[in-house]
């Protein structure tokens, strides 16, 4: 047997208005978009993690020259080859990838001769052993050494943490901004990254044979790397 249940008198009264009221707030928080445009702001968030290297990347080049075009090629065949033969004694399971090769005819004292540009990307994985391992490839031949760049084991993990780092300074940078103009943080509008890759503090640098301070500077491989990320972000403050 079901027993009816019967409304409170008053309840009932204002139940017709209390939905009127709930209508209201729901079109008002719909609606609101539309006829209040909220005020927007864009700041630049950074994210930053102090990491020990895990390994280092370098492009190495040779250049050779012949009068002989033929002869030149092989000269520079066998001279980069004779680089990455002393890069596989020094260090263990190295990665290297040959990047390309450009021959240029050019002429020096009336002579026309052919330059022969041999370059390699090589990753080792004993950053300790890096100042070693440049002076050794500019002692067998080594024209320039460049982008020495000291990386983290997991490169991905490492970004995707310093972005959230970086999302989070821009939200508290935002909060400070909205409160100043005594408005709320709203939602994320747009976000704009920098894209790149996590990189190491000692990165993009060129070392030639006379830069004896950046050689005495990687004489010792650095305990720590800073990697870090920027992002954009624009918020709605209401």
């Amino acid at each position: 047997m079901q027993i009816p249940v019967t409304l409170p008198t008053s309840l009932v009264n204002y139940k017709k208005p209390l939905l009127i009221v709930f209508g209201f707030l729901i079109a008002f928080f719909l609606l609101r978009p539309v006829f209040f445009k909220p005020a927007v702001i864009t700041v630049v968030g950074q994210g930053k993690l102090s990491i020990a290297p895990a390994k280092v990347e370098m492009t190495v080049s040779r250049v050779d020259s012949s009068v002989d075009p033929v002869v030149a090629v092989n000269q520079g065949e066998t001279s980069v080859q004779l680089l990455i033969d002393e890069s596989k004694k020094m260090l263990v399971d190295p990665d290297i990838q040959r990047a390309f090769y450009q021959i240029t005819p050019t002429i020096i004292g009336g002579d026309k001769l052919y330059q022969v540009v041999n370059v390699f990307k090589l990753t080792s994985y004993e950053p300790a052993k890096t100042s070693e391992l440049i002076k050794t490839l500019y002692t067998k031949g080594a024209i320039t050494i460049a982008n020495v760049s000291f990386l983290p084991a997991e490169q991905a993990d490492v970004t995707q943490e310093a972005r959230r780092l970086a999302l989070k300074d821009a939200k508290e940078q935002a909060k400070k901004i909205a409160q100043a103009a005594g408005k709320r943080v709203g939602r994320i509008v747009t976000i704009s990254d920098d894209l790149s890759e996590v990189a190491g503090t000692v990165a993009s640098q060129q070392l030639g044979s006379s830069d004896a301070p950046m050689m005495d500077f990687l004489a010792q491989a650095p305990e720590k790397i800073e990697v870090g990320k920027v992002v954009s972000v624009t918020y709605e403050i209401w």
